[in-house]
């Protein structure tokens, strides 16, 4: 008897073509394949380190370039942000992953100055290269990059000033300035971030504040403004035209997924037929009795502004608008949690009895329905709780991603800024400070941390240099003229003239963004140092 005949699986070879082209493309996108060690490990180092210095360094400082970067789906984004590139070009080679890291870590503690670890990482990197080609070890250059770390953080605490409320709100306006908005939009973006800060901080006893929590950003497009709102504001419309419009004092009610009598609560035992028009007619009468019944419960709760985070009954939405309850369905789960926070309400479900809902029930001082153009929008009213909303109004979408950026960076310096009021001077004066006071260190250094400490000067001088490049100076003189004038003890900066001018106007950062800097872009450089082979998993 003859063996039985195996037929292929339909598809096999379309199947396994398909993953080998996926795993080709993942290989082009690690960009390494198999171990690589010495010399090839250098050049790896310094092929990846380059190209993402290249690609950050145009983006950097106030007159920095955007990056328009395309996906495969069509979508685009454009970004001046160091960590939004890195994440979006989506590298997976080991080096790129490390920096990657870096400005994960740096946006989670800081919630800015990704860019500028970076950049110093990347220039660490690239200046140690040459050292290790000398046969420098690994370990000398770790060292020798830990001791210019130390004294440079020593430094900054050293020129760090403490600040005032009008050098604070200088600091808070460099970073949304850096993001490349204009500057009056920076101006006014940044007394709002600050107002909310400073009214969070008096509100919580200045304890520890979670801006994820505290604070929602609203963009939207129209004219411009900015406004910075005690409470929630929503860009939703009620439930029915009906409803209020303004209610003073709301017992809040929070309820979470659809509100409408499901077919099982109707009908349990699913012995209903629906095969002529008066089963039809019963089957829509019992359902409507159900949807009363959930009406008045939400009565009886003593509820007269009701939040739905899923849909709700049009029979409902009517018992409750004869009541004068005003409802809004279909919400989004942060802008709930928002809620929640601003007036104490509880999450609750339809199912809860109405004793439990009226024990859920938060307050607030009022809520407004306003409509602004072809938009509505609602205003509730919140004094003294923890929550701020800031809406902003652009009348272009590219605009507004650009302000959302720069108001993240404000928002969180002005964190920083309120809970340590500590700032340097801006614009690369103390970067090129610091270099200047680096290399002074480096002659008091022993053996080959020498150049060592000196690479670590050059690291943090071409900060300096990379923001004159972009702002359009000429590098040598900017440079040339920021030595000579620090040397002749005036705190020197660059200016959007485009020429090296004392700190006048005042032009600050915050000193905790810039220490941070320094510590996460070093020991991620002595990581990356310390590895002397990459080897890939089997």
């Amino acid at each position: 008897m003859s063996a039985p005949m195996i037929r292929p699986m339909p598809g096999r070879n379309s199947m396994t073509e398909e993953t080998d082209e996926l795993v080709r493309r993942i290989r082009e996108r690690v960009a390494v394949d198999g171990s690589v060690e010495d010399d090839q490990l250098l050049f790896h180092i310094e092929t990846m380190v380059t190209d993402i210095r290249e690609m950050l360094a145009s983006s950097f400082g106030p007159c920095g370039m955007n990056k328009l970067i395309y996906g495969p789906a069509g979508d685009v984004y454009m970004t001046s942000d160091g960590k939004t590139i890195l994440k979006e070009i989506d590298l997976l080679h080991p080096v790129a992953v490390s920096l990657k890291r870096l400005g994960q870590s740096m946006d989670k503690a800081c919630g800015d100055g990704t860019k500028t670890a970076l950049l110093l990482a990347c220039s660490l990197l690239k200046n140690a290269l040459p050292l290790l080609r000398k046969k420098i070890h690994p370990s000398v250059i770790a060292r020798g990059y830990e001791a210019a770390m130390g004294k440079a953080y020593e430094m900054t605490e050293f020129v760090a000033e403490e600040a005032n409320d009008a050098m604070i709100l200088s600091a808070v306006k460099s970073a949304a300035f850096s993001k490349g908005i204009l500057e009056e939009q920076a101006d006014r973006l940044s007394e709002a971030m600050l107002q909310a800060v400073l009214e969070l901080d008096a509100q919580t006893g200045r304890s520890f504040l979670d801006l994820e929590k505290n604070v929602k950003i609203l963009k939207k497009a129209g004219a411009p403004e900015i406004i910075s709102f005690s409470g929630i504001i929503l860009d939703e419309t009620p439930a029915r035209d009906d409803m209020p419009k303004y209610l003073q004092n709301p017992a809040v009610l929070l309820l979470r997924n659809d509100v409408k009598p499901e077919s099982g609560y109707v009908n349990p035992q699913h012995s209903v037929r629906i095969d002529d028009p008066q089963t039809v007619f019963e089957f829509k009468n019992a359902r409507k009795a159900a949807a009363c019944a959930y009406a008045e419960k939400i009565i009886e709760s003593g509820a007269t502004l009701v939040f739905c985070e899923g849909d709700m009954d049009f029979h409902i939405e009517e018992a409750l608008a004869r009541q004068k309850i005003l409802v809004y369905k279909r919400l989004k789960l942060k802008d709930m949690e928002y809620i929640s926070t601003a007036t104490g309400a509880e999450f609750m479900k339809i199912n809860d009895s109405a004793e439990d809902m009226n024990r859920s029930l938060g307050t607030a001082d009022d809520i407004r329905v306003v409509k602004k153009r072809y938009e509505t929008f609602a205003f509730m009213k919140a004094d003294n709780r923890p929550v701020i909303t800031v809406l902003i109004r652009e009348p272009m979408k590219y605009g507004l991603g650009k302000i959302e950026e720069a108001a993240d960076d404000a928002l969180n310096n002005a964190a920083l800024l309120v809970k340590n009021p500590f700032v340097v001077t801006g614009a690369g004066g103390t970067e090129y400070f610091l270099s200047r006071a680096l290399r002074i260190y480096a002659n008091t250094a022993d053996g080959k941390e020498q150049p060592v400490i000196t690479a670590f000067a050059d690291a943090v001088e071409s900060l300096a240099k990379t923001l004159a490049s972009n702002i359009g100076m000429d590098v040598t003189d900017a440079m040339i003229d920021l030595s000579s004038m620090q040397e002749d003890g005036i705190d020197a900066r660059l200016d959007l003239s485009r020429h090296v001018i004392g700190n006048a106007p005042e032009v600050y950062d915050c000193a905790t963004v810039k220490k941070y800097a320094l510590v996460a872009a070093t020991e991620t450089v002595v990581n990356i140092l310390r590895v002397d082979e990459i080897l890939r998993k089997r």
